[in-house]
């Protein structure tokens, strides 16, 4: 949980796709956010199928779902009609002041600067003098990967795009994530650029790294839409997208794009059969409950209801059964490794395909990938409580494999799957990339998982109410930090400070002021019994205890 907040801390001061964006940016906070984002969500659904089953055995099938009613499903939407709209509000500040930010630095933008630059804003002539100077007319720009046709074909520069396919710009020519400069025209609905790159040749089908058309591009929902150009700091029309895309769209459609034919899942039997539109109208609405943000951070709660449910079904059958749990060795000994990491590697590789670690599932729906990967962990969980590890046979040998996962199964997998230090071509064919990819990152969830339980077994081997508290708050710092991190990093976005001295700001003032909440809001009030069950005041505590 704490961690949680450190990660999202992190995301302004790196190039992700977050809502803020820090002026000052470090690589760094990127290999700490992936080095994070690998373990985490798994350890915590590990823990999670452990203590559910100790619920489930120790006080019944009927008191576990009263338990997980109270401490997970009403928090969670609680938190959907407190927390998201706060997050939602938030979102939608930082949007406005990133475009507000970038509509003062394009009037004193120079074109003269760059080529890029040139093409956002469409200067025919500095693009010529740029490329009389020897500018390299496919060259990506150091901050966004977006090459300058791809540019001034998403803010609509039709003449640029003209010229500089005349100039020998590649047409089909794609980003940093695979998007072409006709995924760009349409994505911001600007028909006549559509039509021109076609013309020109450009692939209506072509796909992005997501798998995503360009007819894709032209459908993106609109909070997404909003989402992308505050990123790239791109002022919005909303009534000019809006009547755009349709136009676009149609366009598409009459020289034979399609969309995202995979995420269809058609095929010429189905077509044959007659029951592609039914089917497709099912997948459609599946696909947009599925990735509609609905809970944002909160996710995992309404993962837990899902687990908890089928868990509920899987208790029912073993208390028929008088099924006592799985041999201990299956569990226990290094054999776990057989059957965990294929089993982990079917829904990993599904995902992660321009990231490192899992993806998130925040619609209505969860994507059955998602849902897959975190049961794995979430059942071992339960598995491993039935186990009665007394001796620590799981993480006993934390000290190697820690420093294993992190210097050497990490860094690979951050190779294989993202490129980022260079050498994976040296070392294997472009078409191993993805299953070694997949192999290492499920290799270091699992690596990580163990060795983090040996260390805490090794730490804490005793009760500690200072870590006791910090458990009990870490519940309620989670649920509620993240508007507030936004906010503070919308804050600190423009001072003239080193990133990881902001960085520390943020995390420690918006940790601090939920302790205080915590303390004094939370922990001793419905809100805290309904988090963590009823809690004492210490005075209360000892005058029962005097008495």
């Amino acid at each position: 949980m704490l961690l949680g907040i450190a990660l999202h801390g992190a995301l302004s001061f790196v190039e992700f796709p977050w809502i803020v964006q820090d002026r000052q940016q470090h690589t760094g906070f990127g290999l700490f956010f992936f080095a994070v984002h690998g373990f985490r969500m798994p350890v915590f659904f590990l823990l999670s199928g452990f203590f559910t089953a100790m619920l489930w055995r120790r006080r019944g099938l009927k008191s576990l779902v009263w338990q997980r009613f109270r401490r997970v499903f009403l928090p969670c939407m609680l938190g959907l009609v407190t927390i998201v709209p706060a997050v939602n509000w938030i979102s939608g500040k930082a949007i406005q002041s990133a475009i507000q930010q970038n509509s003062r630095s394009t009037a004193t933008r120079d074109a003269d600067s760059d080529i890029w630059t040139a093409a956002r804003i469409g200067n025919i002539s500095a693009i010529k003098r740029h490329l009389e100077n020897g500018a390299d007319i496919n060259a990506k720009d150091g901050q966004f990967g977006v090459t300058p046709l791809c540019w001034a074909a998403l803010l609509g520069q039709t003449e640029a795009v003209d010229l500089l396919i005349q100039k020998g710009a590649d047409v089909n020519a794609g980003n940093k994530d695979g998007g072409r400069p006709l995924h760009a025209a349409a994505f911001l609905g600007h028909t006549e650029t559509v039509d021109l790159l076609i013309q020109e040749g450009a692939d209506v089908n072509a796909r992005n790294k997501n798998g995503e058309t360009p007819l894709d591009s032209s459908a993106a929902h609109w909070k997404v839409t909003q989402f992308v150009a505050a990123l790239l700091r791109i002022e919005l029309d909303e009534e000019e997208v809006k009547s755009g895309r349709p136009k676009t769209a149609e366009l598409l459609r009459q020289h034979g794009a399609g969309a995202d034919q995979r995420l269809k899942g058609e095929d010429e039997k189905e077509n044959a059969n007659g029951n592609d539109d039914k089917d497709e109208g099912l997948w459609g609405l599946a696909m947009l409950l599925m990735y509609i943000p609905v809970f944002h951070h909160l996710w995992f709660l309404w993962f837990l209801c899902w687990l908890v449910i089928a868990f509920t079904a899987f208790a029912s059958v073993a208390d028929g059964l008088q099924w006592k749990g799985p041999p201990k060795w299956l569990v226990l000994s290094p054999a776990r490794f057989l059957w965990l990491i294929p089993l982990t590697m079917v829904p990993q590789s599904f995902m992660g395909y321009r990231s490192f670690g899992p993806d998130t599932s925040i619609g209505l729906l969860p994507a059955p990938q998602i849902l897959g990967y975190y049961a794995v962990f979430f059942g071992f969980g339960a598995l491993y409580f039935d186990c009665h590890d007394d001796t620590g046979r799981v993480g006993r040998w934390w000290w190697l494999t820690l420093p294993i996962g992190l210097l050497i199964i990490f860094p690979l997998g951050l190779e294989f799957s993202l490129g980022s230090f260079g050498f994976r071509d040296n070392v294997a064919d472009p078409g191993m990339h993805r299953p070694i990819s997949v192999a290492l990152q499920t290799i270091y969830v699992w690596t990580m998982t163990f060795a983090l339980m040996g260390l805490f077994r090794k730490l804490l081997t005793q009760e500690s109410r200072t870590f006791r508290y910090l458990s009990d708050s870490s519940y309620w710092l989670y649920l509620a930090h993240l508007p507030l991190i936004m906010a503070a990093q919308l804050a600190v976005r423009d001072w003239q400070l080193p990133a990881i001295v902001k960085f520390g700001l943020v995390c420690v003032v918006v940790s601090g002021f939920l302790l205080l909440t915590y303390q004094t809001l939370v922990r001793y009030t419905w809100l805290g019994t309904l988090l963590n069950g009823p809690r004492k005041r210490p005075e209360k505590a000892a005058a029962q205890t005097a008495a």
